[in-house]
């Protein structure tokens, strides 16, 4: 196959570390970011040479822009950015002080508008370039005590939207993923398995099951999607 690179932020654990594996096992060369590097190593371990691990912060903008330069100093070229990390917490509305607030934009708004920004000059030059954000289906419903990670979310939507209509003439796909709730540690442990019965499909995602969409959105098999949002999400939305 022609030669591919991806950087998956929050590659570590879950979505991220699946993508990894399953972007591996196709044949690409993946870079993956995180704040945990003993965990980045693990993720890209069974991909040897074609895997790079990049401790860092998607929120500082050293940390993103190092990153994006890194990958490309390591394999020459980025045709995929996966925009995957994020944060999940409470946030009532008039206990926040501010703090859960600004935080969530930071790392589920600022981080993606931020590397989409550094990756461009790379992702143009690329045959195949695409961005996949993963979002969630608390971007496209309302959930008390969660109105930054909603917001955050649902504002990550719409700026790929715009995006995908900026970069259409440079050949860049801008897609989305929104999983329903996904057995990952961004939960307590028991939270995502009660949930099960909540999706009409009778259970919670695994990471795998969100990882095969964004290589879907990733291939050439989605040539002609830009714009869109495919639910990942076991039909909680239906709900």
């Amino acid at each position: 196959m022609t030669k591919r690179v991806a950087l998956i932020t929050g590659g570590g654990t879950g979505i991220g570390r699946a993508t990894a594996r399953e972007l591996g096992s196709r044949g690409w060369s993946v870079a993956v970011s995180g704040r945990r590097k003993d965990k980045l190593l693990e993720a890209i371990a069974p991909l040897a040479e074609r895997g790079l691990a990049v401790e860092g912060d998607v929120a500082l903008e050293s940390d993103a822009r190092s990153m994006v330069e890194r990958t490309v100093e390591a394999f020459g070229q980025l045709d995929l950015l996966v925009n995957n990390a994020a944060i999940y917490g409470p946030s009532p509305q008039i206990e926040d002080t501010g703090e859960a607030w600004r935080r969530h934009f930071e790392v589920n708004l600022h981080a993606p508008w931020l590397l989409c920004r550094l990756a461009y000059p790379h992702l143009r030059k690329s045959e195949s370039a695409a961005v996949v954000n993963v979002l969630s289906t608390l971007g496209h419903r309302a959930m008390a005590g969660l109105s930054a990670y909603c917001t955050s979310k649902a504002a990550l939507d719409m700026l790929g939207r715009c995006l995908a209509l900026e970069w259409a003439a440079d050949g860049i796909r801008v897609n989305s993923v929104s999983p329903g709730v996904v057995d990952t540690p961004i939960h307590e442990p028991g939270v995502a398995e009660s949930m099960a019965a909540a999706h009409p499909l009778g259970r919670v995602g695994l990471p795998e099951d969100v990882a095969r969409a964004i290589v879907f959105l990733a291939s050439d098999e989605s040539a002609w999607t830009t714009g869109t949002n495919l639910d990942v999400d076991g039909g909680i939305r239906l709900a």
